[in-house]
């Protein structure tokens, strides 16, 4: 029987933050993952995707080099050559930050194997380093396993070998005829890959738009984008079953659920990428049997993250909030904050940013226009066009655009969409001003270097002084 003051399982994001503040806090710590540090965001999501991204970028900035004025006669991409440039990225960061040992050597007991809840304070471990069977007594668990891959339900899918954001990065070559289906942020970052790598590419979505959790002129300018690109995207679309053939996987199509025979249609592809969802790692923990609630999305937590058994606490994609490694981590720095400090807080969500790294890149924080509208009526909303950017102008990145919502009397920021290279970055300031309740007027007045693509922020702040509910009524009332 060992014993741990704590203990986490799984070594994804929040696990890792999570030991290294057990560790230099003088807590006995262990971390018990079945397989790799890093969890899915080193080695099947965020990084290899976007190393693979970056790839694909500098394809198509060669394939449209006569633009900048540099004449090039071929674009060939080799596959296997862009995958080592994926996996070598891959290999830097787990030498860097996630390599086992440099956890050991803080003081941090790692553990490779599966392991299952024996009761609510023994988790037990086979250990598959060492070969033995391992009893985990511990104060206090977080269970940080992540999610996996969602596939749906499409008759003849199972008998198809078919891709997921885990096994995409294993194929030996460059799929000719690739079929996505979904259009969230995966589909659409590895469909559009794909094609600039030479793929031919159809996205197929259930719904009326692409990535629909986004605001809708968002969604709306980045179909024409990616249409325009040569990416075939089809909306409104079910697939009502897919077979294995020798040339290729036959999918049939239909716009809707009960077509007739006449109405449905039938393409082939060589693979079919499939990016409609993730499910949360719970299986073999055998939480239910110690009280553990779960639900479809995941583990249930309360504010403070604690799940029904009090000194069992969860974070990351396992409970379904937000299914992304920024918000893991912040995850586990509440925990860390919790275990430490008397008056537990709890778990805010108010100002959570995320981005979809396709190109350009599109960057999301707070409110959409009709969710704003629906919570506080009549809103401000101030647009700014891409081409509107010095610096994306000087760049020729000027596809986009920025979005912000607004409060109409204090020009408190409510929501801020921004589709543009650099996306990702710019989003930061505002994120900040959200957080600290900073309001347009200021942004407005904070010196911007120029020429930069965070200039946009002080271009949209600036329209409150001209645009602004606030501002108008008041120049009504000394013009009248």
């Amino acid at each position: 029987m060992e014993r741990y003051d704590l203990t986490i399982i799984g070594g994804g994001s929040a696990g890792l933050v999570l030991a290294v503040a057990g560790a230099k806090l003088g807590k006995k710590t262990a971390l018990v993952e079945k397989h790799r540090i890093g969890g899915d965001c080193l080695w099947t999501g965020c990084v290899p995707s976007k190393a693979l991204l970056k790839a694909a970028k500098v394809a198509n900035y060669i394939r449209n080099a006569e633009k900048y004025g540099i004449a090039i006669n071929q674009i060939k991409p080799d596959w296997q050559q862009v995958i080592e440039y994926v996996k070598s990225t891959q290999h830097i960061i787990e030498e860097e930050h996630d390599n086992p040992e440099r956890f050991r050597e803080m003081g941090v007991n790692v553990i490779f194997g599966n392991g299952h809840f024996e009761s609510r304070d023994t988790f037990v471990v086979e250990d598959s380093e060492n070969k033995q069977t391992r009893t985990l007594k511990s104060k206090r668990f977080v269970v940080s396993t992540g999610s996996r891959p969602l596939a749906p339900e499409i008759p003849g899918l199972e008998s198809c070998e078919y891709l997921d954001s885990e096994n995409v990065w294993d194929i030996n070559e460059l799929p000719q005829r690739l079929l996505v289906v979904g259009a969230g942020p995966i589909g659409i970052e590895l469909g559009q890959a794909f094609h600039r790598l030479g793929a031919e590419v159809t996205i197929a979505q259930r719904s009326e738009r692409i990535l629909t959790k986004e605001d809708t002129d968002v969604s709306e300018r980045m179909l024409e984008y990616l249409t325009s690109e040569g990416i075939d995207i089809k909306l409104n679309t079910n697939i009502i079953k897919v077979e294995q053939q020798n040339d290729g996987i036959s999918v049939m199509f239909s716009d809707r659920e009960n077509a007739t025979s006449e109405e449905k249609n039938i393409q082939v592809y060589d693979k079919i990428l499939i990016a409609a969802g993730r499910a949360p790692n719970v299986e073999g923990l055998e939480l239910d049997k110690i009280g553990v609630k779960i639900e479809k999305s995941g583990i249930v937590v309360n504010g403070q993250l604690q799940t029904h058994v009090k000194h069992i606490y969860a974070a990351g994609d396992v409970i379904g909030h937000y299914l992304f490694t920024h918000v893991a981590a912040f995850q586990a720095q509440l925990l860390v904050r919790n275990f430490l400090l008397p008056f537990a807080k709890k778990i805010n969500y108010a100002v959570v940013p995320w981005t979809t790294f396709c190109d350009p890149e599109v960057a999301r924080c707070g409110l959409t226009e009709t969710e704003a509208r629906e919570q506080y009526g009549d809103v401000d909303v101030f647009t700014l066009e891409q081409k509107d950017v010095d610096r994306a102008v000087a760049d020729g990145e000027t596809h986009g655009f920025t979005k912000v919502i607004a409060s109409k009397w204090r020009g408190k920021i409510l929501g801020v969409h921004i589709v543009g290279t650099n996306a990702g970055e710019v989003i930061h300031e505002y994120v900040l001003a959200m957080q600290q309740g900073i309001p347009l007027r200021k942004l407005s007045g904070m010196i911007h270097v120029y020429p930069t693509y965070s200039t946009s922020v002080w271009r949209v702040a600036a329209k409150w002084l001209s645009e602004g509910t606030l501002v108008k009524t008041l120049r009504r009332l000394i013009d009248s």
